[in-house]
């Protein structure tokens, strides 16, 4: 029975010492695969990171022109605002010339229509002689 119990306390210190082994060695891969996943994670992330910091630098970049652009706008409206402005005033002030031209052909027809019944009160033979002189 001694030999047995030497041998059963062999075989489980052999067991043990292959158990500790076995832990040790899972532990060890546990660890590797673990700094592994990490480096990966780690690298995924910089990468990702890398690719927002360039995308907000071209959006950046984007919003600077488009406001460039918007202001090149600006102004572009404001120009075309007071060039129409112009030609509105233009307009009206053509309208007032024409008005004005109306009004002085007007006054005009009636100075000369005044000035023919001055002439013809002050000389009536001539307007005979004249209608006379057109019948001829």
């Amino acid at each position: 029975m001694s030999s047995s119990l030497s041998d059963i306390l062999r075989d489980h210190q052999s067991a043990s010492l292959e158990h500790k082994r076995t832990t040790e060695n899972l532990r060890k891969e546990a660890i590797r695969d673990i700094g592994d996943l990490c480096d990966t994670a780690t690298t995924s992330l910089a990468t990702q990171l890398s690719r927002v910091h360039n995308n907000q630098r071209e959006i950046e970049s984007l919003s600077r022109d488009c406001a460039h652009l918007v202001q090149q706008h600006v102004r572009s409206t404001a120009k075309w605002t007071k060039l129409v402005d112009q030609f509105n005033d233009a307009l009206k002030e053509l309208g007032d010339v024409r008005n004005w031209a109306q009004v002085i052909e007007r006054d005009m027809l009636d100075v000369a229509a005044t000035l023919e019944l001055v002439h013809s009160s002050l000389h009536p033979n001539n307007l005979a002689e004249a209608s006379a002189g057109d019948s001829t």
